[in-house]
């Protein structure tokens, strides 16, 4: 039987990412990636996950093992981390509150990253000065950045200049985005909108645009179904969980009473997709299980502290 250890660390933590794995057959990673925010010098830093068996009272080693995190790098970061999102085994993506997206590299045969090339002033308000990259999404070579000024950068790994810029996706703050498709992405916002865009289009319209509630309370964060990319699921600034079925005209939705303070966080197991996960200003991280359902996504994922409704 293994346990689990909590470590303390004497940072404010945005935002914390597992390394992929090398390929689908490789070993699980025990490598993640951790970003700071309101600190007098935020930085990135890279964990390992240890494996230390248990001492007994008389020194000898017991069965069990305690899986221990450790910090083997560390590295400056110019503003907050707003958000991070590896692009494959060796590079992330990281979002400052500078406007800037940095693409770090993983050093090989070493515990280390360091900074590729960072795409500074991605983001500005229309008045002057820098405006926050709130939320990275990552696609076989493609970078997407959305702004508190609306915008929507469209970046790749292999060029120092922006593809695409989408100036009007948002009169508002973008809180997340997420690829849909290959040329096909989808944002939440602050007006409490989900919008659908495909940049092979003109990039000023939307494909798409939807409401939860006429109270228009903030969505912060989105994922789409891994095997299904048609179901969406978002989180609200009011403990919300929505599930949403973009190919029903009428915008078939699933609303569940989740947890008690804002979502920051909604996703999909990557590989066992009837499984989802929030976490929450409340305190909590809640794991919703919908493999009764599976042959109904949209149906309400069942937890044992969920309460679901639909409209």
């Amino acid at each position: 039987m293994d346990e689990y250890s909590v470590r303390f660390v004497a940072k404010k933590i945005s935002k914390i990412r597992w390394r992929p794995k090398l390929d689908q057959k490789g070993p699980q990673s025990r490598t993640f990636a951790t970003g700071t925010w309101d600190d007098q010098n935020n930085s990135v830093a890279l964990w390992q996950i240890l494996d230390r068996p248990i001492t007994s009272e008389n020194g000898d080693a017991e069965s069990l093992l305690v899986h221990e995190p450790q910090k083997v790098f560390e590295t400056s970061h110019s503003g907050d981390v707003m958000d991070m999102q590896y692009v494959n085994h060796d590079m992330m993506a990281v979002a400052s509150s500078t406007g800037s997206v940095s693409l770090l590299k993983h050093r090989p045969n070493t515990e280390a990253v360091t900074t590729v090339c960072t795409w500074d002033k991605l983001h500005q308000f229309k008045l002057g000065g820098s405006a926050p990259c709130t939320c990275l999404a990552t696609r076989d070579e493609w970078i997407a950045s959305g702004g508190e000024d609306g915008k929507a950068v469209l970046l790749a790994i292999e060029q120092r200049t922006p593809l695409q810029t989408l100036d009007k996706v948002d009169s508002c703050a973008i809180n997340d985005l997420s690829f849909l498709k290959q040329s096909e992405i989808i944002t939440v916002n602050s007006f409490g909108q989900l919008k659908t865009f495909d940049i092979r289009q003109d990039t000023s319209k939307e494909s798409q645009i939807f409401s939860v509630t006429e109270t228009h309370t903030p969505l912060l964060c989105v994922d789409r179904h891994p095997g299904q990319p048609h179901i969406v699921a978002t989180g609200g600034d009011d403990g919300m969980l929505t599930i949403w079925d973009l190919r029903q005209e009428k915008f078939h939705m699933t609303l569940m009473e989740a947890h008690t303070g804002p979502i920051w966080e909604v996703k999909f197991h990557p590989l066992y997709p009837n499984h989802l996960f929030t976490c929450s200003d409340d305190g909590s991280l809640w794991h919703w299980d919908c493999t009764a359902c599976a042959s109904d996504p949209v149906q309400p994922f069942m937890s044992s502290k969920g309460k679901s409704y639909s409209t």
